[in-house]
């Protein structure tokens, strides 16, 4: 294989929910299982999976990062060191990369992950250069590391800290798979297989090593290629048009249920089409398909057309889910359920569509034996009508991010061979 590419395993175990890959940090080595998110293109690092005191190839900077999600947050120093990526011979080194070192965060912010490894766009790696701040008090160096900020560690507390950044000015630091192309280690391009969205317990006895040896709950990173790969896909590859690179923002056409009437997705607002937004994302770092409120409620219209107790279901699991609680069905066949269609556009103007089949909408042995998690969510409340397309539907293909196909790059898919 060449240098510039690398085959490199991902475990869903970890996080229990999203794909974690194995990164070496700092002087030591250090191994970080870091969540690999198309939604985000930071990196950060918790201190538990990081000893930065003990690391001389560490470089403080400036630079401080406030990060929220849809759920969770964290805060911390932005500094440089060496991060590695290794399996088996192959070794891609990166040198003075940034990373941010996670301070404070919300509790489980990350599951059982050690910290996020954002392979999106630039843009969506903010930070903060607070020079003036340390000038203004006569701190020197200027640094943010050791971080000299008490933030007190909930969502509001991150987001009041977040604000006060927003004082001083902002940049953006390049992006980790950035780096790796412009440093010519990486081609700009890379691809995911994956089989799950929540981890998969086959047996009540399992331990960790077990679920580890789960194929289903391993994937791979493909880094610096892709089409080669044919030993891990069916047919030919699909392309699917980014018309945004702030995340991977395509265009969704319609939606539909088993052989049902396309449903046409609704743009997303003014207001945010015209920051170069679109109406739809693919991202591996959501565990869920989190549909535009409206394709939400069409989609449970047309579950309860087709037979009450689908609807039946699911309200039982929103019900235990809410209540704390496992929702083990004994009466759950999946063979009654239909398939969910969705409808991209392509470069060319064509409709490209993948499917999410019963299996993945709802995940069987989720957390626990016996366990069924069902995978679709409502739109997010203060996000924007976009829905975003996670690894209930990415886990039934195999998905190729070609950034060096045009300005904005391209997603290519085709159903993966398991």
């Amino acid at each position: 294989m060449p240098k510039d590419t690398m085959k490199l395993p991902i475990t869903i175990v970890p996080a229990k929910g999203g794909y974690c890959a194995p990164i070496q940090i700092g002087c030591n080595q250090e191994v970080a299982h870091l969540l690999l998110d198309t939604g985000s293109s930071t990196i950060a690092v918790e201190t538990k999976a990081y000893d930065h005191a003990s690391d001389f190839y560490l470089k403080p900077t400036p630079l401080a990062q406030a990060i929220t999600y849809g759920a969770g947050g964290w805060a911390g120093p932005i500094v440089e060191t060496h991060l590695s990526l290794e399996h088996g011979s192959q070794r891609m080194l990166l040198k003075d990369a940034h990373i941010a070192v996670i301070k404070t965060e919300q509790q489980d912010n990350f599951y059982g992950a050690d910290g996020i490894l954002g392979l999106g766009y630039r843009e969506l790696n903010r930070a903060h250069d607070l020079t003036e701040y340390f000038f203004e008090r006569n701190q020197d160096p200027a640094h943010t590391y050791p971080w000299p900020f008490e933030v007190e560690s909930s969502k509001s507390g991150i987001r009041q800290f977040r604000k006060q950044l927003k004082q001083y000015p902002g940049l953006y630091p390049k992006a980790f798979f950035t780096q790796l192309e412009e440093e010519k280690i990486s081609k700009n391009k890379f691809a995911l297989y994956t089989k799950r969205s929540i981890v998969h317990v086959a047996d009540p006895t399992y331990t960790d090593e077990h679920l580890h040896a789960d194929p289903l709950n391993q994937g791979l990173l493909i880094l610096g290629a892709g089409e080669v790969h044919r030993e891990l896909y069916h047919g030919n590859l699909e392309t699917i048009d980014v018309v945004h690179d702030s995340y991977y923002n395509t265009k969704l056409i319609s939606m539909q249920v088993g052989n049902g009437r396309e449903i046409a997705a609704p743009p997303i607002q003014t207001n945010y089409r015209s920051k170069g937004r679109s109406n739809s994302i693919i991202d591996c770092g959501s565990s869920f398909l989190v549909l535009q409120r409206y394709l939400y409620q069409e989609l449970m219209d047309e579950l309860i057309d087709l037979n009450v107790d689908f609807i039946r279901h699911i309200e039982r699991f929103q019900n235990a889910n809410q209540a704390g609680k496992g929702y083990f069905p004994t009466d759950l066949d999946l063979n009654q359920w239909p398939e969910v269609h969705f409808y991209f556009l392509s470069p060319y103007g064509e409709k490209i569509r993948m499917s999410c089949t019963p299996d993945n909408y709802w995940q069987i042995n989720a957390l626990e034996h016996g366990r069924a998690y069902f995978m679709v969510m409502d739109q997010l409340k203060n996000w924007p009508d976009m829905s975003i397309m996670g690894l209930p539907l990415m886990s039934d293909y195999y998905c190729v991010f070609d950034r060096e196909y045009d300005a904005n790059g391209v997603i290519k898919v085709a159903k993966v061979k398991l």
